[in-house]
């Protein structure tokens, strides 16, 4: 993985996106096809992959319902009818017997890269996927600011992280996850109402016991606060790793979709190595930074809206022909 000093990928992306914002012309960004997670993995291919498991709640089996056409209408593939029968033993003793009213849980596989050779970064306390030909090193756009980066050198695409020991609050926080998705959905409905759109929640656990919790979705920012026509899609997606003391925090943004896939690669990648004790042990000697994070509902937790809103503010704000203005990042963007 190539180390660069910092980020210069994203600044020129967007200008050309604004550019062609400006002249009224549509862009279209190519999907990377080669992704980090799929849904469906041979048995010769698994040992290749970690397992996360996603729990999806409950189905209830409805008249004229085979397990075949259940398994084709949640996952898209009927062949994995199976999954049903491994996640409900009590329930369906029999794969051909089903009733209306049967109520299976049901639970998605998600298979994730293992991390191989060079990519990603490894230390005596944890190691940590990344795509091949990423670069690590630093951002700093306006006040955003993160010392430990990862970021495309060719294209649009860039994550950041903060580690630290997992600590009572983000433990509390994530421990009653329906709540915390209320309070991060009302957070984006009332401080970015216009700006936030297509707020979507997930929850894994990986083989090994670490919860992971992600949360994505759209960021727009309307142009005419730069001085051009027409709006910037950013995609934004979180995640929260905590294994046995660390919690990481990954932060990914791109104009491209495909941000998720990347994001949920690096934190399903994530594994403690360390066995030191308890006592001994600690990440927080990284110094990692991750600023501004203001605080909000989801006690230790990063908040990302700031961050991403900041980061972009920063960018905009230099290549726009607009005079600076005494406020904040989101007041701009806010229009206020």
């Amino acid at each position: 993985m190539g180390i660069l000093e910092r980020k210069t990928m994203t600044k020129l992306a967007v200008l050309a996106v604004l550019l062609a914002i400006g002249r009224n012309t549509a862009t279209v960004h190519a999907a990377d096809s080669s992704y980090q997670t799929r849904f469906d993995v041979s048995p010769k291919e698994q040992e290749n992959y970690t397992l996360l498991v996603e729990n999806l709640g409950e189905y209830e089996v409805c008249e004229g319902d085979c397990l075949w056409r259940i398994s084709e209408n949640l996952w898209g593939n009927g062949g994995n009818y199976m999954q049903l029968v491994t996640q409900n033993p009590d329930v369906l003793q029999n794969p051909d017997l089903i009733f209306p009213g049967m109520q299976l849980q049901v639970k998605q596989n998600v298979y994730v890269k293992k991390r191989t050779g060079v990519n990603g970064i490894k230390t005596p306390e944890y190691r940590l996927g990344t795509p091949d030909n990423w670069a690590f090193g630093l951002i700093e756009e306006g006040e955003a600011f993160s010392n430990y980066a990862f970021f495309a050198q060719q294209a649009d695409g860039s994550v950041v992280c903060l580690l630290r020991d997992k600590e009572e609050a983000g433990i509390n926080s994530l421990s009653d996850w329906e709540h915390s998705q209320q309070l991060i959905a009302d957070y984006a409905e009332n401080d970015y109402p216009k700006q936030v759109s297509d707020l979507t929640f997930h929850k894994y656990q990986s083989e090994k016991g670490a919860d992971i919790y992600l949360f994505s979705y759209c960021y727009i920012i309307d142009g005419a606060q730069y001085g051009y026509t027409g709006s910037v899609t950013v995609h934004v997606s979180e995640a929260i790793c905590q294994t046995k003391h660390i919690q990481a925090e990954l932060t990914g943004f791109q104009m491209d979709e495909g941000i998720e896939d990347i994001v949920l690669y690096m934190a399903g990648s994530f594994e403690e190595l360390s066995e030191t004790s308890d006592a001994d042990f600690s990440v927080n000697n990284y110094n990692t930074m991750l600023t501004p994070s203001d605080p909000w509902a989801v006690a230790g937790i990063h908040n990302p809206f700031v961050w991403v809103a900041e980061y972009y503010d920063g960018i905009l704000s230099q290549i726009s022909n607009l005079p600076s203005e005494k406020k904040n990042a989101k007041e701009r963007i806010l229009g206020r």
